[in-house]
């Protein structure tokens, strides 16, 4: 494993620069977050020059010190520009009104109600009955089955009658305004339908729907749990899945499968570098076969629906794509803070995903600690040595997403050890199935993945009745949450520093001198 030096992993500082400024400005959601943000920064520059004067000067040179101020101001810009106003929303709290809209995502029928997203343009006076901008908000939509409404569609335009209530401004109210922009809730009574508007986020769900259609068995009058798990690994969408079956998913430690991450995107890239290898054999096939893969992985996400965690994939894996097509051996770690600074700079709210969280975290684990412990041990025989790895993957990509597991959700799993080898042979097999029945609806190919995935949630259903696979009731504070994470990543520096041969520190003088990384890490 190739030691983290300033050389070969140039990229972190700024990454973790970007994250602060970010932070800084969206963290207090303050109206004065502006003065946070200077604060802060005065703050650590204060402390950064502090130490290169009394302590050490190997800390950083002026230019470099310089950098990290400039994509700190770049995190807090950023993040003010993307801030959602909350103010048109709250301005019209509780008030009963009628609205001009148009549905944004997938109505999905949940007693009462059907819910979805949709952007309120306008409403109309009471009085004069003329309709006023409302700046395009975005809200939930509930609208009332129980009255004889119209079945909502992706892309209808519909005027509604119903009361805004305006979210919070804490707890899940906040976490889906930074991240999908959602500033209130609609209850609709009365829904009528007056066109439909064909954007290209709405063909795109419209077709997400139809192929997930082609994934069910075709029988209305029965719950189709393969189906709705082909779907959600296949295609994102994740909107029928039985509400138990979506609770032994997350009881047994197994829940990222439903929701398309890196793991996907990685089985993706596999399946689409070993299907088309034979283009290396062309002349300058190396390319073609880059320019393939990456446009592949980009019609995937946008398929999938972007997801933050399905956009650090794509970028991640289009790096590592390029490098190879390049002829170019990348560091894995400098690769993925590329990811981040790619995304972030794109939209520097994705750091509050939960997804996006996550898939970081399992990535850093997995690329800090799997090659040292593989290192420390790994049996001879073949077959041995492969599950072996795969446990390993399980457990460091476990060690890093563990304290957010606990902080989000309130519980430690303790099965996914224990099925991480199995989904290492179902999940590649649903996926690959799913989308090659999509492209040639060969019904061997059908029947055999719903075959795998029954099998695969039999045997979740199965752990997930025991009441050892989870420990819930956690409640874990943000600050002990950083306070493990610190601890971690002192278990890393730890563990790199006794499996490597010579010792270097980051801030040593020869830091900035380091021969790059040789090897692509996995």
């Amino acid at each position: 494993m190739a030691r983290f030096t300033r050389s070969n992993t140039p990229l972190l500082e700024p990454a973790v620069s970007l994250i602060a400024g970010i932070l800084s400005f969206a963290l207090p959601d303050r109206s004065d977050s502006y003065a946070v943000s200077g604060l802060v920064l005065g703050g650590l520059l204060l402390a950064v020059v502090l130490v290169k004067y009394l302590f050490t000067d190997r800390i950083a040179s002026w230019k470099r010190i310089l950098a990290w101020s400039l994509f700190f101001c770049a995190g807090a810009a950023g993040a003010a520009l993307h801030r959602t106003d909350p103010a048109p929303a709250i301005e019209h709290h509780g008030e009963r009104l009628t609205f001009l809209g148009r549905v944004e995502s997938i109505p999905d029928i949940r007693g009462r109600w059907c819910r979805s997203t949709a952007t309120l343009f306008c409403f109309a006076d009471s009085i004069s009955g003329q309709w006023i901008p409302l700046g395009d908000i975005f809200v939930r939509l509930y609208a009332d089955t129980s009255a004889r409404n119209p079945r909502l569609r992706i892309g209808d335009i519909v005027r509604v009658r119903g009361r805004l209530y305006a979210a919070d401004s804490s707890g899940y109210d906040l976490y889906m305004r930074r991240t999908r922009g959602i500033t209130a809730r609609c209850f609709a009574w009365t829904v009528s339908r007056i066109g439909t508007d064909t954007t290209w986020g709405t063909r795109i769900e419209s077709l997400r729907n139809k192929l997930g259609n082609e994934l069910l068995s075709g029988d209305a009058t029965s719950p189709d749990d393969a189906g709705n798990i082909m779907q959600a690994l296949a295609i994102g969408n994740q909107s029928y899945i039985d509400p138990q079956l979506r609770d032994s998913y997350s009881r047994t430690g197994v829940a990222h499968l439903l929701s398309v991450s890196g793991l996907h995107v990685g089985i993706i890239f596999m399946i689409l570098n070993l299907l088309f290898g034979w283009i290396r054999l062309l002349r300058r096939g190396y390319i073609a076969l880059g320019i393939l893969v990456i446009l592949s992985l980009c019609g995937y996400a946008v398929l999938t629906g972007l997801s933050p965690s399905v956009i650090r994939a794509v970028v991640m894996f289009s790096l590592l794509q390029t490098g190879l097509m390049l002829s170019r051996y990348t560091n894995s770690f400098n690769t993925l803070c590329a990811a981040a600074l790619l995304i972030l700079l794109w939209n520097p709210y994705y750091i509050y995903h939960i997804g996006f969280q996550l898939s970081f975290a399992a990535m850093v684990g997995i690329i800090t600690l799997y090659q040292p412990l593989a290192r420390f041990r790994m049996p001879r025989h073949t077959l041995l040595r492969w599950l072996w790895s795969l446990t390993l993957v399980g457990i460091t990509a476990q060690v890093g997403t563990f304290p957010l597991v606990m902080y989000h959700f309130g519980q430690l799993q303790l099965a996914g050890l224990l099925l991480n080898p199995l989904i290492w042979f179902t999940v590649p097999a649903i996926i690959g199935g799913s989308l090659l029945y999509l492209v040639s609806h060969w019904e061997w190919v059908f029947a055999l993945t719903r075959t795998v995935t029954d099998w695969q949630n039999a045997v979740i259903t199965r752990m997930g009745s025991h009441d050892w696979v989870a420990v819930t009731g956690i409640r874990l504070s943000g600050w002990a949450c950083a306070a493990i994470y610190l601890a971690i990543i002192a278990l890393i520096v730890w563990i790199n520093r006794r499996s490597a041969l010579r010792t270097r520190s980051y801030f040593s003088r020869n830091a900035d001198t380091g021969a790059p990384a040789v090897r692509t890490e996995k």
